[in-house]
């Protein structure tokens, strides 16, 4: 019997509602009998049958009222009781209003009101004592069920929100066992929340009083301790494989599962809080607009258009070649952007008499360009193709921006075009080049205004190596890394593109504004970090293996040359690079030497690039 009811799928809404009718007509007709054996005198002016039904109909006429079969029985809690305990006073109250109705009218009445008010209480305790009982049950089964699945946990931060998960946590149904709560605070050293200890002390690392009491989990609120605190925790924690959850809960009432904790997913864990647009200023400088994002359907792309769409323009034209992603990111915009007037165009920006068909059409005022090849191996090899996307693609566009009067035109590039060793950084770096000259030259009048920005690798974005490396731990590994020494810098993609934004918003023409990238992260120290997370121990249940430095790639990255210099502007995360501008004759000769790119061979694109881009040293 047990066995089955700890089996037994959760009941339809009207199963209730049947359920708490039968328990509203049996406890109905049980004070009925006991009244009756008491010798109290029921009143005979209507007669029994017709008195019960317009009892019971009344009483259900409030279970539906106040729905009070929703929910599910095994986890009731107080709303449901008051929703009982609503209804049941509501049909009390009518009750009496029929009766004294009734009374006033033929001068006899329905009901002896003393036991009308007996037999309401009594239906409440009985339809209470039912869903107690049920909750009862479901929870001893539980509680032998996962008894020995508990974890120890300790929740970092004494704070309304954390204080909150208390009654949770601790109830027979929680998975976790709540040890106690960390604090940095040492005059609550010793003190207790809801009868939980509180332990603080700064001598010791987190870590330390983690291992002594076995807690194998932890609640922790990012940015509740101080930056330097908080990645050292976690970094203890993954390489203890304590797992770090958010202080939400998730409740799943449609599949009946209990409450559970969710835990931080790589980027939450590794990098920075998210930032966040709150200048009204920047909202308004893209409201009513007509924003164009070439490269639109990729990772920073997409990003950026789903964000400008949020700021109320006049419309998002998103312009990408790869027709399925494009697909993705329109369906993206009709479900959760509905509000946002979107175009969405399967355009080639190397094709201009495709992409000036666009500009005809839209008149965008603002562009973000982000449509580039980044891959650096490949375009090792597929060089003709860094030049046609990244150098003539962008080219065309900003032909195009001066043709049809467009307002700013805003380049997404990378730190891979600071002394670029690669054709992808080389091409990058000439694109920027090429803005800030045709800015600096005003041959639009000065109304144009270009600017690049520039930032490093981003997490999740297509091509990262955070995918390669969740594919080959989910295969058993190994996990491949070019070189023990390799370091990248990285931001997530909504940081990224929010950055991208403000500078937007800030640029007068012709800046190239570097983002504060943070600190440099190994490679190999990222692939362990994730073979932690999930479970396994490094070069133990999954092998790391060095592959050797790819064609074109270089050991560490940079966002400034060595002879550049930097301004700062009012965001402490973005700053200005100062930089030489080439000669503008020489980058126009070689401009329209790439426009004949099918007759040059790689060495020739090469040299090329290496007369226009300082600092470009191929390293293959």
């Amino acid at each position: 019997m047990l066995q089955y009811l700890s089996k037994l799928r959760i009941l339809p809404s009207w199963v209730i509602l049947l359920l708490d009718i039968a328990i509203l007509v049996c406890s109905s007709l049980i004070s009925y009998v006991l009244y009756q054996g008491l010798g109290i005198s029921f009143e005979t002016v209507i007669a029994f049958p017709i008195r019960f039904s317009i009892f019971i109909s009344v009483f259900i006429f409030y279970f539906l009222v106040f729905k009070t079969y929703v929910g599910i029985i095994r986890y009731s809690t107080l709303n449901d009781i008051g929703r009982l305990f609503r209804s049941i006073f509501a049909s009390f109250i009518t009750l009496l209003i029929l009766n004294f109705g009734y009374y006033s009218y033929s001068g006899k009445s329905i009901f002896l009101v003393s036991t009308l008010f007996y037999t309401t209480n009594f239906i409440f305790f009985c339809l209470i004592g039912f869903r107690v009982v049920i909750k009862l049950i479901f929870q001893n089964l539980n509680i032998k069920r996962k008894i020995k699945e508990k974890e120890n946990l300790a929740i970092i931060g004494v704070n309304p929100q954390n204080i909150s998960l208390i009654e949770t946590l601790t109830s027979p149904l929680s998975n976790f066992n709540l040890i106690c709560f960390i604090d940095t605070n040492l005059s609550l050293n010793g003190k207790k929340v809801a009868g939980i200890s509180v332990f603080s002390q700064n001598k010791k690392p987190i870590i330390t009083y983690l291992k002594y009491k076995g807690i194998k989990s932890i609640i922790l609120t990012k940015g509740y301790l101080k930056e330097e605190e908080e990645l050292s925790l976690i970094e203890d924690c993954i390489l203890y494989d304590i797992k770090v959850y958010k202080p939400e809960l998730l409740e799943n009432i449609a599949t009946g599962e209990e409450k559970i904790l969710e835990t931080y997913n790589l980027e939450e864990l590794l990098f920075r809080e998210t930032i966040e647009i709150k200048n009204e200023k920047i909202i308004n400088h893209f409201q009513g607009k007509t924003i164009m994002v070439t490269g639109g359907a990729g990772s920073i792309g997409s990003e950026l258009a789903k964000q400008l769409g949020a700021f109320a323009p006049k419309k998002v034209v998103i312009v990408d070649n790869g027709e399925t992603p494009l697909y993705e990111i329109e369906l993206f915009f009709r479900k959760h952007l509905q509000k946002c007037e979107s175009h969405f165009e399967l355009v080639d920006v190397t094709n201009y008499e495709e992409i000036k068909n666009v500009f005809a059409l839209y008149q965008p005022d603002i562009i973000f360009h982000a449509a580039a090849y980044k891959h650096v191996p490949l375009l090792e090899k597929n060089y003709m193709q860094a030049i046609k996307v990244n150098i003539l693609g962008t080219q065309n566009c900003l032909e195009l921006a001066m043709q049809f009067g467009t307002e700013k035109f805003v380049f997404v590039s990378t730190d891979k075009a600071v002394n670029p060793t690669n054709i992808m950084g080389a091409s990058k770096r000439f694109a920027e080049m090429l803005g800030q000259t045709l800015n600096q030259n005003k041959r639009n009048n000065g109304k144009l205004q270009i600017m690049s920005t520039r930032f490093g690798n981003v997490l999740g974005s297509n091509g990262s190596v955070i995918h390669l490396f969740k594919e080959q731990i989910r295969l058993g590994g190994p996990v491949t890394v070019t070189h023990p020494e390799v370091n990248r810098f990285f931001m997530t993609i909504p940081e990224a593109c929010k950055l991208v934004i403000e500078a937007a918003a800030m640029g007068s023409g012709g800046q190239t504004y570097l983002f504060d990238m943070g600190r440099s992260i190994r490679i190999v120290d990222l692939a362990e970090k994730m073979i932690r997370l999930s479970g396994k121990v490094p070069n133990k249940d999954i092998k790391i293996v060095f592959t050797g430095l790819r064609p074109g790639e270089k050991l560490y990255e940079e966002v400034l040359t060595s002879s550049a210099k930097t301004l700062p502007t009012y965001h402490p995360k973005i700053v200005i690079a100062q930089e030489d501008l080439p000669c503008p004759d020489t980058l126009e000769e070689i401009l329209s030497s790439f426009k004949s790119i099918y007759r040059l061979d790689r060495n020739e694109v090469v040299e090329k690039l290496k007369c226009i881009v300082p600092g470009f040293v191929p390293n293959d």
